[in-house]
């Protein structure tokens, strides 16, 4: 088996995220004998405006990290769990976040629908972040994930120019 290199891996995903617009903030904490003493935020990418007023902390991403950390057990601390092979982390890595992003419901995304408790009608509408940010208006299902990068390939394959020679 051959193995990439990191500084390759690292320049695919660089092109990957080139024309991705994102915003980063960094928290800087300062601690004297074990107290928190102050907290600034630094603006690395992006302006403050990217920024709610809401989201201008970590615990969002640490519990992102958190979360895939579980599930991916190659990912775990302290386990046996360890990946030999880099194509077998990646694709249970994509499968998780595929899952998260796309299949499984977040109750804390879902939208009221009535705005009041009735009984045995339909209150809540339960989204998914990619149905959140307008990626896909439905739930996405396993079949979706297999069945897509066939397509994908015939779509290609039927767009080759041939070679002249």
């Amino acid at each position: 088996m051959k193995k990439r290199p990191a500084k390759r891996i690292v320049h695919e995903i660089a092109d990957c995220l080139q024309n991705v617009r994102y915003a980063y903030l960094q928290i800087v904490k300062q601690r004297r004998k074990r107290r928190l003493v102050t907290v600034k935020q630094r603006i690395v990418q992006g302006k403050e405006t990217d920024f709610g007023n809401k989201t201008q902390n970590t615990s969002y991403i640490e519990r992102f990290n958190l979360t895939v950390r579980q599930k991916v057990s190659y990912l775990q601390r302290k386990t046996l769990g360890y990946c030999k092979n880099q194509k077998n982390f990646q694709s249970v890595l994509w499968m998780n976040l595929f899952d998260y992003n796309y299949h499984q419901f977040h109750k804390s995304l879902r939208q009221d629908l009535t705005g009041r408790s009735q009984k045995f009608k339909r209150r809540y509408q339960h989204l998914t972040p990619a149905m959140k940010m307008g990626l896909t208006s439905t739930q996405l299902e396993w079949q979706d994930l297999i069945l897509a990068p066939i397509a994908q390939r015939l779509a290609l394959r039927d767009h080759e120019v041939p070679a002249s020679g």
